[in-house]
């Protein structure tokens, strides 16, 4: 559990939506905030409004995608705060189409934002976190598509899938740090993904079918819900040491459908022969915390 107050928090994608939001919900509760997002003037903007508030708070440039962009916006950070709480954030969609036919730099451009940046979130100011030993919370944004994938953007889902993979094994990796982690986990949010995908993306804009299902995303976003109320659901998480953020309940029966889906195709080995694998082994070879599951050690007889 992490008491924002007093702390430092540096989020990307910072300039609107969740991450604006969360930065506002943090600088209320006592947090300075570095608000990092590509839109340089937006990040800026941002951050003079939360000063309006009267918050501590510093906009600032980052291309998500960059490690060059990573170090200079590191050595920034650092002078303002040492940053306690990460929030990896920023995310673009990944357009349409059949799978086969999507363009490959789009597809790399996706993959760059939703899912390497965390790894460059990561590089930059984990190990500071960890090195501290002081209270500190790392929140990665995934996504309700990442669970119940509908038929529209496999880019999208897909990078939101490793996204949620990333914070899987990071939830095992970080126990016993000072770092806690939380996976946001939203579904339809009021914020402006689709025309920041549109303006970002490095090729030509969408066009017929792929352009139709962009502006109808766009108009079932806008009556999403509110970014200030996933902003504040990320900050309870935060202080409660909650791994799941799940904003949006009415999604949970189709994950049910999913997952029992998935769970009821197990069947015989197909080795009849094979002893079975050494789970309680694997458990042990990694410390009794193994999976991605709260308390995994205590079903198998032991505490983590």
């Amino acid at each position: 559990m992490t008491d924002v107050a007093g702390k430092t928090a540096f989020i990307t994608g910072g300039a609107s939506g969740l991450g604006f939001a969360t930065a506002r919900a943090l600088a209320a509760k006592g947090a300075a905030v570095i608000l990092a997002d590509i839109d340089a003037a937006g990040a800026e903007a941002a951050a003079a409004t939360l000063r309006g508030e009267g918050a501590h708070a510093l906009g600032l440039q980052l291309d998500v995608t960059s490690e060059e962009s990573w170090a200079e916006a590191g050595t920034t950070a650092r002078e303002f705060g040492a940053v306690r709480i990460l929030f990896s954030n920023a995310g673009v969609g990944g357009g349409s189409g059949p799978f086969e036919q999507y363009d490959t730099d789009v597809w790399r451009w996706n993959y760059a934002v939703n899912a390497h940046a965390h790894l460059y979130a990561c590089r930059t100011f984990l190990g500071e976190m960890k090195a501290s030993g002081e209270p500190s919370h790392l929140v990665i944004t995934s996504s309700m598509v990442a669970i119940v994938p509908p038929p529209i953007s496999v880019a999208y889902i897909s990078s939101k899938y490793a996204t949620l993979g990333i914070a899987m094994a990071l939830r095992g990796e970080l126990a016993g740090t000072c770092v806690d982690i939380s996976v946001l986990m939203p579904g339809m949010s009021a914020t402006r993904i689709v025309e920041t995908t549109r303006d970002l993306r490095p090729v030509e804009v969408e066009t017929g079918k792929a352009a139709a299902t962009s502006q109808a995303m766009q108009g079932v976003l806008a009556g999403g819900m509110s970014p200030d109320k996933i902003g504040a659901r990320v900050v309870e998480a935060i202080e409660a040491g909650d791994y799941w953020i799940f904003t949006h309940p009415e999604w949970k029966a189709m994950a049910e459908l999913v997952t029992q889906d998935m769970l009821s195709s197990f069947g015989p080995s197909a080795d009849p022969g094979y002893k079975g694998d050494d789970i309680d082994g694997l458990i042990a070879a990694n410390g009794g915390r193994m999976f991605g599951a709260k308390n995994i050690g205590e079903r198998h007889g032991r505490r983590e």
